[in-house]
């Protein structure tokens, strides 16, 4: 199995997207086809726990009301047990008063001034029993109303407050299918190089395989030829072999992607790159040939191969220096290359890649 070093690069910006558009929900492409492929079923899965979710908090209120009820009514009841008692007590005192007799006028003024208080006290607390009952209940009244009026608003509004409930839900997932529909051509990518990448591990452990290979030149590489300056080059896929260095430019394309003019050429893109590798191992002073070991004719060159591997179609057409080949026929075609290097050579030209 071939060491791999480094992410692809698409699932790198896929990921960065995502990031930036505040959405964690998805961690691969698998993932976001599946919401995509799923999206009705979602949202219809999406309604109905809400709906659930509504009916659940008023059971639950309904509960939380019982409850209150009950412990309202236990505490009226002691309560108005507990005056009922405290004015029968008062008109037994009353009644025994009124039965006494005074020994004396000064004695029968005491009693009954003392009558008349009493009398007031329960004349008092039964004028204002309810009153009475109303303020040493008041606080487990106001949570039991309180309690009453949600339920009741919950219940008498129900269908609009799902709905409420939905449509801020149905936003967002409108607004991530967007997104995800937006990332549709990276997402083709990613499983393209996703593909191409566990097809290249299949060959021998041996082999190093960089996913995503960038560099930036301080010194623009000149091509001549094309009068291009080249600033920067990124290679979907290297892979450093006994053979050589082979460069694979991954493309997911339809027959119609193929065939349409305005899509930029994976050939250009690919001999792009492959002329800055070229000039970078084999023309710098750095150049990894110079850890290659020597051969008694001289100096080693470190060919470089070019590959664009397509997924499912490919044009009928041949082009230079540029190989085309399906995912299929990629690990036989890599193969068939004749060995120019020991496993040592290859694990430095390797290094010296990875320290690029």
């Amino acid at each position: 199995m071939a060491l791999v070093y480094g992410q692809i690069d698409t699932l790198k910006q896929i990921r960065r997207t995502l990031d930036a558009k505040g959405i964690r929900r998805f961690n691969s492409t698998g993932d976001l086809n599946k919401f995509i492929k799923n999206y009705e079923n979602e949202k219809e899965s999406a309604f109905f726990k809400i709906e659930r979710d509504f009916d659940l908090e008023l059971d639950v209120l309904e509960v939380k009301g019982t409850i209150l009820q009950r412990n309202f009514d236990e505490l009226k009841n002691g309560a108005e047990t507990n005056l009922k008692s405290r004015i029968s007590k008062l008109k037994r005192k009353c009644e025994r008063l009124s039965s006494i007799q005074a020994k004396n006028a000064v004695m029968e003024l005491a009693y009954w001034y003392q009558l008349q208080f009493l009398l007031g006290i329960k004349f008092i607390l039964e004028k204002s029993f309810d009153f009475i009952i109303r303020l040493q209940t008041r606080k487990s009244r106001k949570s039991l109303n309180a309690i009453k009026e949600k339920i009741s608003a919950l219940a008498a509004n129900r269908q609009s407050i799902i709905s409420s409930r939905c449509a801020f839900q149905f936003q967002e997932f409108e607004y991530v299918k967007k997104v995800v529909t937006d990332l549709n051509p990276l997402i083709a990518g990613a499983i393209g190089e996703n593909l191409v990448q566990k097809e290249l591990e299949k060959l021998s452990d041996t082999y190093v395989l960089f996913n995503d290979f960038s560099l930036v030149f301080e010194k623009p590489i000149y091509n001549k030829k094309e009068n291009d300056r080249i600033f920067s080059i990124q290679i979907d896929h290297l892979l450093v072999t006994n053979a050589g260095i082979f460069i694979i430019e991954t493309k997911n394309w339809s027959k119609e992607s193929i065939a349409r003019p305005d899509f930029r050429s994976p050939i250009k893109q690919i001999q792009r790159s492959s002329f800055a590798m070229f000039v970078i191992l084999n023309h710098s002073e750095q150049g990894a040939s110079r850890i290659l070991r020597k051969h008694h004719w001289g100096e080693k060159k470190l060919p470089i191969w070019n590959i664009v591997a397509m997924i499912n179609n490919k044009p009928k057409e041949e082009f230079k220096y540029v190989t085309i080949k399906k995912l299929k026929e990629l690990n036989g075609y890599i193969d068939s290359f004749e060995p120019i290097f020991d496993d040592s050579e290859v694990s430095r030209i390797a290094e010296y890649l990875r320290k690029l």
